[in-house]
């Protein structure tokens, strides 16, 4: 396996399995409170939960308290940072903290087809993050880079091959702290494996130092203003790299509403020895790095960036330089942010309509079914193990964010097709937002899920892929329950788009009948599956069965047909533990 992928994979599990694990809350000064009483005589406890605020106390900027009666029990929950500020600059630094005690991850990629000649959807670039608020003016920040497709990103009419992959432990030190305005400084120094000309790989190291400056223009914008130096070798395997250089950037930050938010910001080098950025003749030249996109706030935890960019990656000396070659491509990137604070105690989705625990029917229904996704998302803290082989293999791992935000790492082996996807293992994340939910009054169940998939071997076929999905569900009784999806695939120049319909019927307790189809609107083939599943009520465990012309279970393989027209008889094995906190 690729040491880049295999790094990023260990990586993403170690983050996910680390999600319960910052047990600092001792540090942790508690802010703001809102205490308000109720009568819980008044509350229709199937289907809300009011909170009744009143005698508003502040004495800190974070961590205000608020309490919710729900089932007869008050609750308290903490206001999250994201709720105050989900915003921040990506090609320059910002002098805002976390606070004291929290956790902030980051999980995203960047793709860029311009002027490139890369396998699957052009050039992946692959990002993560972990941030952490060691004290009030203090935080620690680790973040990963990669490229993932190396050939041809300079020239591609030449031989030549360039690939970063970039692992950068950071600190932030704020050293002024104002109401209108903060100053901190940043410091990192970033293990940096570069390939380049004939697969030649060499280890080395780069740093940067940052002074960033944020100023509150009004309580929801902010300008950033950062100036500081990046050094690199000045040359890597005997090719010209990045030298030495100064910066200065600007950025801006605007949030609208109570979810959405606006950012733009760029940074522009000043040469000392070298520079940020690779023309197509292999020189190290200047070019201003640009950022432009919107973030959006789906639970009071969970955020989403989308951007346009130029930049190459996202640890604090990388996101300084432009992508191969001459700044000119722009790359579209997507960034999944998940923020704990030091009792995660965030409320778990900004509805005010009470979420009611699973029953054992919606237990079976958060489960995807063998080609159609379920826009059921787990609740807070849940994980879920989805196993089958059978037509090819496949693995789905996923956690709760929030009642309805699910994060998701993949593994799926095709079964033998005809598409040029390739046959290596494709290992990735996926993300499923929930935003209608027939359990708590809505007419149906609405979602919407966004896949990354990667060869686990690019040498070989390294062909990236990604799938875009719109759920739909509508439950007409306990027993049976309708299913629509759309759903497009996109990988190399295929485009794959296909709209499923599916049935889920309950025979009796615990055990379902499936039927799926799925007619391809890109005039493929049609791919269909129909199978027997039985959740064991009291364990969460689940054994099934099941047959399929496709040529994968889910993902992109549930878009695919088998080659020669073969049919696949397959099992699974579903299994759902932890969490189930609703409130």
């Amino acid at each position: 396996m690729n040491i880049k992928k295999l790094s990023l994979y260990l990586f993403l599990i170690n983050v996910m399995t680390n999600f319960f694990a910052v047990a600092v809350a001792d540090e942790v000064n508690e802010a703001s409170m809102f205490r308000g009483s109720t009568n819980t005589d008044i509350f229709d406890l199937e289907n809300s939960a009011e909170i009744l605020i009143s005698d508003i106390v502040e004495q800190e900027k974070f961590d205000r308290q608020e309490e919710v009666v729900v089932e007869n029990q008050v609750i308290e929950y903490s206001t999250s940072t994201f709720e105050f500020n989900f915003l921040e600059p990506m090609t320059i630094e910002s002098a805002n903290m976390l606070p004291q005690g929290t956790v902030k991850t980051g999980l995203g990629a960047t793709i860029f087809r311009p002027n490139s000649q890369g396998n699957g959807l052009g050039l992946e670039v692959y990002n993560a993050s972990v941030q952490y608020g060691i004290a009030e003016n203090l935080q620690f920040n680790l973040d990963l880079s990669f490229l993932d497709d190396i050939d041809n990103v300079t020239n591609p009419n030449a031989d030549i091959k360039f690939g970063v992959f970039s692992l950068a432990p950071s600190l932030k030190y704020r050293f002024i702290d104002e109401p209108s305005y903060n100053i901190a400084i940043v410091s990192s120094l970033e293990w940096i494996k570069v390939k380049s000309q004939n697969n030649t790989t060499e280890n080395t190291l780069a740093g940067t130092v940052q002074i960033p400056m944020t100023y509150n223009l009004t309580d929801n914008s902010q300008w950033h203003l950062a100036a500081g130096f990046t050094v690199f070798p000045d040359t890597v395997n005997d090719d010209d790299f990045y030298g030495t250089f100064f910066n200065i950037g600007t950025g801006f930050n605007l949030k609208i509403g109570e979810k959405f938010g606006l950012l733009a910001d760029v940074n522009y080098p000043i040469e000392v020895s070298g520079g940020n950025s690779v023309s197509n003749t292999e020189k190290i030249k200047e070019n201003l790095v640009w950022n432009a996109g919107f973030s959006y706030l789906h639970s009071p935890n969970v955020s989403l960036d989308m951007y346009v960019t130029n930049r190459l990656g996202n640890t604090p000396a990388t996101k300084l330089l432009t992508f191969p070659s001459d700044g000119d491509s722009v790359g579209v990137g997507a960034n999944l942010k998940y923020t704990l604070g030091s009792n995660n105690n965030y409320r778990s989705s900004f509805s005010e309509r009470f979420l009611p625990s699973m029953n054992d029917r919606e237990k079976q229904l958060v489960f995807d079914g063998i080609l159609l996704s379920s826009p059921n998302t787990l609740r807070k803290e849940m994980f879920l193990f989805d196993g089958a082989i059978g037509s090819g293999g496949n693995i789905q791992i996923g956690y709760g964010l929030s009642d309805n935000a699910q994060i998701e790492l993949t593994a799926q082996q095709l079964a033998d097709n005809n598409q040029p996807i390739g046959n290596s293992m494709k290992l990735g994340a996926a993300t499923k937002f929930n935003f209608l939910n027939q359990a708590i009054g809505d007419p149906f169940s609405l979602a919407i899920r966004g896949a990354f998939q990667d060869a686990s071997n690019s040498d070989d076929d390294g062909i990236g892929l990604f799938l875009a999905e719109t759920i739909f569900s509508y439950s007409a009784n306990d027993a049976i329950t309708f299913m629509f999806n759309p759903k497009a695939g996109f990988f190399g120049d295929e485009t794959l788009i296909g709209t499923g319909l599916g049935v889920n019927l309950q025979l009796s307790p615990g055990l379902q009948l499936i039927g799926e189809v799925t007619p391809m609107v890109s005039n493929d083939p049609i791919v269909w599956a129909a199978g027997a599943r039985y959740l064991f009520p009291k364990s969460n465990f689940g054994l099934g069965v099941y047959g399929t012309n496709a040529a994968g279970k889910g993902n992109i393989g549930s878009l695919i047909h088998q080659s020669d027209d073969d049919v696949s008889v397959g099992f699974n094995l579903t299994w759902l533990l932890g969490g189930g906190r609703s409130y």
